[in-house]
């Protein structure tokens, strides 16, 4: 009995030595909208028993496994499903990866010879819109750098060490807004300034030349101005294109007057028959 029970703890460590035990944690980031993959091991279904995925999204916990006898089960009713690629291996696809699907993603595999277990800290990656600019704080020249809407913060630099300050805001969408601003020297040329904002969704970092800023106040005003002027100039181009004319005064009607005389003419005519008569009578 005493060999037995040798040859049977011999059997259980050397059982216990080939079985393989891995644990791991990473993270892992993927774009608005994108189509995201996670494995949890290369391991195809030839050796795998079973995978399960267990999902905390911000306090919402849900369940998907597989196992090679299909006792499959899923709980998160969001799309989110296991497939198998042509080799045989596992993955949990996402569709259209957004901001509620961040969160742990923890997977327990187990094979043949071992186990796999990893906790995978999910998390969105989006890219911010940059923009800068020039402005006045009361009397001092301030420059404005603004990468906003981004995921996870940018970071944002100066190519000139003056005195400036960054913050941070995290928007109520859950995506970030960095701003730098930087205090210029008086009477310092700013042709040459350029601020860096790098962000992780970039392999290159993306440089920005401050423009003039111009408030729309000021930018209607100039428009009314501009307008005002367009409309003078304008009418007086088309005053001298086009003078005014006055209507010239008609002429007396030649009838009136061919009419008038003949009748002064019968009138005399007359008058000279009438005073020849009397003549002869007296």
């Amino acid at each position: 009995m005493g060999k037995t029970l040798i040859i049977g703890v011999i059997s259980l460590l050397a059982v216990s030595a080939s079985w393989s035990l891995e644990t791991d944690a990473r993270s892992e980031h993927f774009h608005l909208g994108s189509n995201a993959i996670l494995k949890c091991s290369n391991k195809t279904w030839s050796e795998m028993m079973y995978t399960i995925w267990k999902l905390n999204l911000d306090g919402i916990k849900c369940q998907i496994s597989s196992s090679n006898d299909n006792l499959n089960l899923n709980t998160c009713n969001d799309g989110k499903a296991m497939l198998n690629t042509s080799r045989g291996e596992s993955y949990l696809q996402i569709p259209g990866f957004s901001k509620r699907d961040e969160g742990i993603y923890h997977c327990e595999s187990v094979y043949k010879a071992g186990s796999y277990t990893s906790n995978i800290d999910v998390s969105l990656i989006a890219p911010p819109s940059v923009s800068a600019w020039l402005e006045w704080e009361g009397s001092r020249q301030v420059a404005v750098c603004l990468a906003e809407g981004g995921k996870p913060a940018a970071s944002i630099s100066w190519s000139e060490k003056w005195n400036s300050t960054s913050t941070t805001t995290l928007n109520l969408d859950g995506f970030n807004k960095v701003e730098s601003r930087l205090v210029l020297p008086e009477g310092i040329a700013t042709g040459n300034l350029t601020c860096a904002v790098i962000h992780p969704s970039w392999e290159e970092v993306h440089m920005v030349t401050p423009e003039i800023f111009i408030p729309w106040r000021l930018v209607i005003i100039s428009v009314g101005t501009i307008s005002f002027i367009m409309a003078i100039l304008g009418g007086l181009y088309f005053t001298r294109k086009h003078p005014c004319r006055t209507s010239p005064k008609a002429p007396q009607s030649q009838d009136y007057v061919e009419e008038v005389e003949p009748y002064a003419s019968y009138v005399q005519s007359v008058n000279s028959i009438y005073n020849s008569s009397a003549d002869l009578f007296t």
